[in-house]
């Protein structure tokens, strides 16, 4: 069992929404989180707030749960730089592992939908105490499907190349947090897919 969740999406305000899951968030934790993001439709960037409270799974990824648990959370920041279709994100917060620090990410989307972006992460876990590599960083691509398939769809392949896993920097791979949907709806994204309208 990968995943399995109540999810609860509401928007408090026309310019707010909010998001509680709770159960089987990812393939090696368990708990509660909830997300609240400001973003108004008019403008190129946005705040959210993330809070979780994780256990450690079994490995067999059944419904088991180990000793080790955590509050963790983050404070994001969203930008549409508006320059080649870049979408800068920062993530600064407390991580599974226990350690602080932010995460910096750079994301081109191009009109088709296809994301290629890369990350890197900065905790106070040192650098030989994280090993080789010395701090978490990455590529990430997401392809969505429904340029290929004959019918509408929001689902999408997604993947994050790493060139070493460590706890230093690890962050929760919730499935659904609100800014990848809220994005779409924003005037800049109303605008860019204002052409499939009459395909």
């Amino acid at each position: 069992i990968e995943r399995l969740t109540a999810d609860w999406v509401l928007k408090l305000r026309p310019d707010t929404y909010a998001r509680l899951s709770a159960g089987y968030l990812e393939t090696m934790f368990a708990g509660v989180s909830g997300e609240v993001l400001w973003k108004p439709a008019a403008q190129s960037w946005g705040l959210g707030l993330e809070m979780n409270w994780v256990r450690q799974r079994e490995f067999d990824m059944m419904f088991g749960l180990q000793d080790y648990d955590v509050a963790t959370g983050h404070a994001s920041l969203y930008w549409d730089t508006g320059w080649r279709d870049m979408e800068l994100q920062l993530d600064a917060g407390r991580y599974l592992a226990g350690d602080w620090g932010a995460t910096f990410g750079l994301t081109r989307r191009f009109p088709n939908g296809w994301e290629i972006g890369g990350f890197f992460t900065l905790t106070d876990v040192p650098f030989d105490e994280f090993g080789e590599g010395s701090f978490d960083k990455g590529l990430t691509l997401r392809v969505p499907l429904r340029w290929g398939l004959p019918y509408e769809t929001r689902s999408a392949y997604s993947t994050t190349i790493r060139p070493v896993t460590r706890d230093g920097g690890a962050r929760l791979e919730i499935a659904n947090r609100l800014y990848g949907y809220v994005q779409d709806l924003d005037r800049q994204g109303l605008r860019d897919d204002w052409g499939n309208f009459w395909r």
